[in-house]
């Protein structure tokens, strides 16, 4: 299973190293950053970052649901089966998925996916202090 990481500008570059710097170095994690370079279009991108994967499954993860990244991974992954896209990009996210283990089964890896997101989400909360926790730790 690939994982490839798609943002604009550096974020998922970011969101790559510091999952590496947590979990080490990860094969199967790429990371495309785009419109960085006016002459590298999105798409061949893409296409070059996919070039020798062959068969085997890929996750990409966008940063924003109905950006102009998130749009183009979508008519990207058209008709390609073991193609799967999901948007919002997060760090807890990244994480699960990479201490995922994965079939290539199109319906399992779905299910998986869905089972994931609920996980990654729940990390993601408004942290409210008392006058008292604030006076302990400092």
């Amino acid at each position: 299973m690939k994982l490839i990481l798609a943002s604009h500008s550096t974020l998922a570059k970011g969101m790559k190293e510091t999952a590496e710097f947590i979990m080490g170095k990860q094969e199967n994690l790429e990371a495309i950053a785009a419109y960085l370079d006016d002459s590298v279009a999105l798409p061949d991108q893409l296409r070059a970052t996919v070039k020798n994967v062959g068969e085997e499954p890929i996750i990409f993860l966008s940063d924003i649901k109905g950006g102009s990244v998130n749009r183009i991974i979508t008519e990207f992954i058209n008709g390609k089966s073991n193609y799967f896209l999901i948007a919002g990009m997060s760090l807890p996210l990244v994480l699960e998925l990479i201490g995922t283990n994965f079939s290539n089964d199109p319906v399992e890896i779905k299910e998986k996916i869905r089972q994931i997101i609920p996980v990654a989400v729940s990390g993601t909360e408004l942290i409210e202090l008392t006058e008292t926790e604030l006076s302990d730790d400092f």
